[in-house]
Parts: structure tokens; C-alpha cells; sequence
């Protein structure tokens, strides 16, 4: 929390008095100094910002906006996810109600979107193309269809080419980012597992789709591989569940031998960038540093 607040004002969320007191006690127990930090009052239930959190967009005036998309939680699927799979293990209403409040609070305008576009599984190049797994499709299919979906994504955020992946876990939340990184529009970091593991197969099979794709230069990807071996049994650490603040990139450590590697290659990577990692006990792998952060751009 404090190399974040050194990069950027923090603006943490709090739903009512008692909490806005515990937290302010803790983030100045930190070192913290008031004007570091800035407490928002919301509804928002958890502390997953990446998912149910705003996207951004700028207009053609370069009026900044946040995009409200629906929230609905967290689906617990099979790799061959079905409408009829659809199952979310949390209530996403507050969650679902604090984008609203967030852009009343900063006087900024809404976009609102009638999709599901949750944060961890739809990632941005900054350039008309964005990437998600086969799960996001299926939370939409009640909403629309593929075509209008698309439409959607194009005339609201711009977005002209959608790159829908495979799922990778036996069964999960199938959120792309805890096995894809953008780390520039023109480099992709991708998780890479012991052969055994289940998710290998449909990593490869992801990894030879994008190798045919062209970045905006219009040369292929630069793809590097990260590895996760096993923590325990099958669970493997989600390095690329990062935060890339400023120039420096906010990486989950998971108290492992491979933290050491995982570190190197993130350095080789991203030339001149700092890079600092976190040992915590809560990472999951399907959950990390990603996951709790939601970035807002100042307005040109």
C-alpha cells in the first residue's frame, strides 16, 4: 500500500462510517499522509475493483469517462462454460452500484454498457483490440448475441477486434488475467505450467493463436513466458496477476523458489522499469494484485 501510494494518490473504498475510521487508523498506522489517500464512500461489497470497477474511455474532446458496465459476480464454470453453468458465487448488487457513485464523486460522466464486461477478463491494448476467455461471451449470451456484443464493444468503447480465448481451468473463474499480461501493446507475458498440469494443453493451444496475430505494428507479438510451477497440488502462483503503475510493475510473490525467476523475467521484460514483488499469504491463484486495483486517469 505505500510503494502504491508513492505512485499515485490512493483512493480506497469504504461503505460506511466504521470502516472509513479502521481504514484511515490502518493507512496512516502505514505512514501514510493524509493527502496520499482519499476515502470513497460506496456500496461496493468486496475488494475485487478490477472486476466490477470502471473501464475508462476518452472522447474526441479528451474528456475522460467512466464505463458502467453489469455486474452480476463471479462465475464458478467447467472450461466448457454453458449458459446453463452459470453459477456466481457472490451477490455483485453493491458492487454493482458503486461505479455510479464513483463517477458521481470525481463530477465525471458515465458510459453506461448493457453487458458484462468484468475487468479481469477483458483486457485493452489502448489500440481496438481487446482479449477475454469464451466465459465472458457466455455471461452475455442472456443479454445478446455475439454479433450485437461485438457492435456493442465497438461503437461504445472502440474496441474493433475481440480476441475470445479459451478457457484454461478445469473449473473456475476463467478470468484472463491470471494467465495473460499485457505488458505493451506490442508484448504479451503468458503463464507457462508443468506439462502435467490441466491447464497446459489450453495455454499452448492460446499461445499458438496468438502467435498469428499481429500487434499494431503490424509485426507478431513478442510473447514471453512466465513460469508457475506447482504451490500445491494443482494451484500455481498467478505472476501475471501484476499492477503496472507509472513505471514501476507491482508483482504477487507467493513465497515459492520460482518468486526469484518470476521476478527476473518481468525485469527482462520491461527494460528500465522497477520492479518490486509482494510475498502475501492471501494471493490465490486465481486472485492477486490485479484483481485489487483499479487505476484512474487524470483528465489531460
Amino acid at each position: 500500500m505505500t510503494d502504491l501510494a508513492n505512485g499515485a494518490k490512493l483512493f480506497v473504498l469504504v461503505e460506511n462510517e466504521k470502516e472509513t475510521k479502521a481504514a484511515e487508523k490502518q493507512l496512516k498506522a502505514l505512514g501514510l499522509k493524509s493527502k496520499s489517500f482519499e476515502l470513497v464512500r460506496t456500496s461496493s461489497k468486496t475488494q475485487w475493483t478490477r472486476d466490477w470497477g470502471p473501464h475508462q474511455l476518452v472522447d474526441s474532446d479528451g474528456r475522460r469517462a467512466l464505463v458502467d458496465h453489469i455486474f452480476k459476480g463471479y462465475p464458478w464454470v467447467p472450461a466448457d462454460t454453458k449458459v446453463t453453468d452459470l453459477k456466481y458465487f457472490s451477490n455483485g448488487l453493491g458492487d454493482d452500484l458503486a461505479t455510479a457513485e464513483l463517477a458521481s464523486h470525481f463530477k465525471t460522466w458515465r458510459v453506461e454498457i448493457p453487458a458484462i464486461l468484468t475487468g479481469g477478463n477483458l483486457l485493452v491494448d489502448g489500440k481496438g483490440r481487446a482479449f477475454c476467455t469464451h466465459a465472458m461471451l457466455v455471461e452475455n449470451e442472456p443479454l445478446m448475441d455475439q454479433d450485437k456484443f461485438r457492435r456493442l464493444l465497438l461503437d461504445k468503447l472502440g474496441i474493433s477486434d475481440l480476441v475470445v480465448l479459451e478457457n484454461t481451468e478445469k473449473f473456475g473463474i476463467q478470468h484472463i488475467d491470471c494467465w495473460l499480461k499485457l505488458l505493451n501493446e506490442e508484448t504479451l507475458l503468458v503463464k507457462r505450467v508443468p506439462v502435467d498440469h490441466f491447464e497446459h494443453d489450453p495455454l499452448e493451444r492460446n499461445v499458438e493463436r496468438l502467435s498469428a496475430l499481429r500487434a499494431p505494428s503490424g509485426k507478431p507479438y513478442r510473447i514471453i513466458r512466465i513460469d508457475c510451477p506447482r504451490i500445491r497440488q494443482d494451484e500455481v502462483p498467478a505472476y501475471t496477476n501484476s499492477l503496472i503503475l507509472n513505471r514501476v510493475v507491482h508483482v504477487p510473490l507467493f513465497g515459492i523458489e520460482a518468486d526469484k525467476q518470476a521476478l527476473k523475467t518481468y525485469a527482462s521484460a520491461l527494460p528500465g522499469y522497477t520492479i518490486k514483488g509482494y510475498v502475501y499469504k492471501g494471493w490465490m491463484h486465481f486472485d492477486a494484485l490485479h484483481c485489487r486495483t483499479r487505476a484512474l486517469f487524470k483528465e489531460p
